[in-house]
């Protein structure tokens, strides 16, 4: 504090100086967010203002509130939500039912591979990432790396200590680094974001390098921070569950009733004295009365069928936006079981779509895990350049008996097909190799006509 600020406190004392009005105002600004709706968005780079113009500044993420309460719902949800639970557990069966594999095309780099797998138990861990990825919207795994051997150790981050994601200033599309919360009044670690070494001078260019993964989903093109699968079903599913509990809470008056007692011809003070004598019988017990008393047990209509409507309606509505068929979630009887049949193949394009995603994302671990080893020296650029391959389950399993029962009939057609001349014998036998293709057999067509169609003594072949 200068010589002037002094003379001006002793006049003034309650005057401020500038550090401490910036810190006031600093302070109601936070206090101002606070009291926003949660659905509130203004500011997303919490500048205290948001453009409405200008397409370099403009970001399409959600509000720090919404990030953070998203997070705490799908955790919610996952503990409490029995319907959030077996759908997120259904996807993760459907796309990891069987295990996976990566086969390199060197043994050397099948060998690290191998080691990264098994010391990281992706085989166990992974599918719940992915599990993880779809109910929080974004995964964010830094690494630890042995300088001695390149061996890759993912850790993880939980998304809701990330404080921000920053994209590339040439490209939005593109995220850049991760900045972690901070504990203790410390600054959280900033990570950067494993990329592809681009730089001609640097010993690591055309490999991998970085401090962590991440992965996110949902999210618009110029959006740092992913969405959940389930952002637009929570508050459908905790509706319908809550629905549901008050109606089973109630329909425990299905198993109460009350005896109604018509006392014909009796006064106030008779009725009174009646019911003293006449206490409500005992299961099995006898009663007897004669044509002035009647005796009616009432129970309570608590509106089932109507109840039923609304329900189906509501799970209707969720498994419909999760592109899921009713049959997939407590449905049963002939008429759910036809429509699985035609809407299965909806959910099967759904997970093709999501295995693709996992498949870059697993490419991209094995990649990182093949460059370390090459910069640590455990492994020639050769043998990591060999190539390799991601191999995930099989989704929609194949149902043989309708292939098989359709091949006789299929040959048959062929057979009709070649004697009026509408296809020549070797496409009819592509045709059948195609049919044969569907049941994971690939066949040769020229080295199978080859070998299975006899010659003439002229050299030309004989097709009958």
């Amino acid at each position: 504090m200068n010589f002037r600020e002094n003379i001006a406190r002793f006049i003034a004392p309650g005057l401020r100086n500038d550090s401490e009005i910036r810190e006031l105002v600093k302070e109601e600004v936070a206090r101002a967010k606070m009291a926003l709706p949660i659905t509130a968005n203004y500011d997303p780079k919490n500048e205290g203002y948001r453009r409405l113009m200008g397409a370099n500044e403009q970001r399409r993420d959600l509000s720090a509130l919404s990030v953070d309460r998203m997070f705490e719902v799908a955790y919610f949800m996952m503990d409490t939500s029995a319907m959030t639970r077996r759908l997120a557990r259904m996807d993760k069966t459907f796309l990891f039912g069987e295990p996976f594999s990566i086969d390199c095309g060197d043994d050397n780099a099948q060998e690290v591979i191998d080691r990264f797998v098994k010391f990281n138990h992706l085989d166990r861990d992974f599918p719940d990432s992915i599990m993880w990825l779809s109910i929080l919207g974004e995964q964010c795994w830094p690494v630890s790396i042995n300088p001695q051997n390149g061996e890759v150790e993912l850790l993880y981050a939980d998304p809701s200590n990330i404080e921000e994601v920053h994209l590339s200033g040439v490209n939005v599309r593109k995220a850049v680094r991760v900045d972690l919360r901070g504990s203790a009044s410390r600054p959280g670690k900033k990570l950067a974001i494993i990329r592809r070494d681009e730089n001609p001078l640097s010993k690591t260019c055309g490999r991998l390098v970085g401090e962590c993964f991440f992965c996110r989903i949902n999210h618009p093109p110029n959006s740092a921070r992913g969405r959940s699968d389930y952002l637009t079903l929570f508050d459908w599913i905790d509706g319908l569950e809550r629905y549901g509990y008050n109606y089973l809470e109630r329909a425990e008056f299905l198993l109460n009733f009350v005896w109604d007692v018509t006392l014909k011809g009796m006064d106030e003070n008779q009725i009174r004295g009646w019911l003293s004598k006449n206490p409500a019988p005992e299961p099995g017990s006898i009663r007897a009365h004669n044509e002035q008393v009647e005796w009616n047990a009432v129970s309570p209509d608590i509106k089932a069928s109507d109840f039923t409507g609304g329900f189906d309606m509501g799970k209707g509505f969720i498994m419909g936006a999760a592109g899921r068929p009713d049959s997939w979630f407590g449905a049963g009887g002939k008429a759910y079981q036809t429509e699985a049949d035609q809407f299965g193949q909806v959910p099967i394009k759904d997970f093709d779509e999501r295995q693709g995603l996992i498949r870059e994302i697993l490419k991209e671990l094995a990649g990182f895990a093949l460059d370390q080893a090459v910069i640590a020296g455990r492994l020639t650029p050769a043998a990591a350049e060999a190539g390799f391959t991601v191999n995930l389950p099989e989704i929609s399993k194949k149902d043989f008996s309708k292939l098989i029962n359709g091949v006789p009939g299929f040959t048959t057609a062929m057979t009709l097909a070649e004697d009026k001349g509408w296809v020549s014998h070797p496409t009819a036998a592509k045709l059948f190799a195609l049919v044969a293709g569907q049941m994971g057999m690939e066949i040769d067509v020229e080295a199978e006509l080859e070998a299975a169609v006899p010659t003439n003594t002229d050299g030309t072949e004989d097709y009958l």
